[in-house]
């Protein structure tokens, strides 16, 4: 046997005079060589063609492998063939959060796309409401008291018919009621209560608005009137008109004859209606005034992001 020492062709030996494999030759234009086909990703243990020296790419640079998907570096033969849309099995929908269900919380329901679209800085209607009656409460009992003595003289009057004519159905019972109600003193103090109280009504909403942008009921609820625009504070003009816009209807309905009374009944009707329709619960004087009721934890939590400290 002939023991190979290695000087044989291609051995890039001393001596031979030929250059060893893969090596270029003088002259030759060098080439980048090629990765062997199905060999593995260069990492570790694995140099790369493309780095100088023939350096391995640190492992941090390859992506991590994902679920469901070949590695990087797999044979095409080894990969595992992916699923078309049309092999795909048809699974249950997934909402945003994960859970199996429908992908939008609260689509196809009644009313959630009213109650999504409904602005959360507004106040509810029941806050509106509630302090609208404290707020008439206060005003009324005010006009009372300042009236009292009249007032009680036509409430006597009517309970002594009462007495008399236990049914107030009666052609008796509606003549003594008449008579009561034709005489002047009756009819002025009935006038003035009224007068009273729209006079009372308009100058409570318009000075608490303007100077405190709040009424005693609405500081109770927690709500506070700012402009519709940019929930600034309102002034002595939007106060205003916002007021007179709130006694219209009632001081039409109760003051004047039919068939104006009923405008004034229908303007009140719609002036409360609005507040359910509305997404900013705006009431028909608000949108003649330019203003929104907002809850004052709403404007407390701006304030607090606004501020630099």
């Amino acid at each position: 046997m002939t023991q190979q020492d290695g000087t044989g062709p291609g051995s890039g030996s001393p001596g031979t005079g030929r250059p060893a494999a893969g090596a270029a030759e003088p002259g030759a234009t060098s080439a980048v060589a090629e990765p062997a086909e199905g060999a593995g990703p260069p990492g570790r243990g694995n140099p790369s063609p493309y780095l100088d020296g023939g350096g391995g790419i640190p492992e941090a640079y390859l992506a991590p492998p994902q679920p469901g998907l070949p590695r990087y570096g797999v044979p095409s033969g080894d990969r595992p063939a992916l699923r078309s849309p049309a092999q795909r099995q048809p699974g249950p929908a997934r909402s945003r959060y994960g859970q199996p269900g429908s992908a939008r919380p609260g689509y196809g329901r009644p009313g959630a796309r009213a109650r999504a679209a409904r602005d959360p800085a507004a106040a509810s209607s029941w806050q509106r409401l509630t302090a609208s009656c404290l707020d008439w409460l206060l005003i009324l009992t005010v006009a009372t008291a300042a009236f009292i003595r009249p007032l009680l003289h036509l409430w006597q009057q009517m309970q002594a018919i009462a007495h008399t004519y236990p049914d107030l159905s009666t052609p008796g019972a509606q003549a003594a009621i008449s008579n009561v109600a034709s005489q002047p003193a009756s009819q002025h103090a009935l006038l003035y209560w009224f007068l009273a109280i729209f006079g009372l009504a308009l100058t409570y909403f318009w000075v608490q608005h303007a100077a405190w942008g709040a009424t005693i009921g609405k500081r109770l609820l927690g709500t506070r009137v700012v402009t519709a625009a940019d929930q600034a504070r309102i002034g002595v003009r939007a106060a205003g008109i916002r007021a007179v816009a709130v006694i219209a209807g009632p001081a039409l309905f109760l003051l004047l004859a039919s068939p104006l009374s009923y405008i004034g009944g229908a303007l009140w009707v719609a002036d409360a209606a609005m507040v359910l329709l509305d997404q900013r619960a705006r009431s028909l004087h608000d949108r003649v005034s330019g203003t929104v009721v907002v809850q004052e934890r709403w404007l407390s939590e701006q304030r607090r992001s606004a501020s630099p400290w």
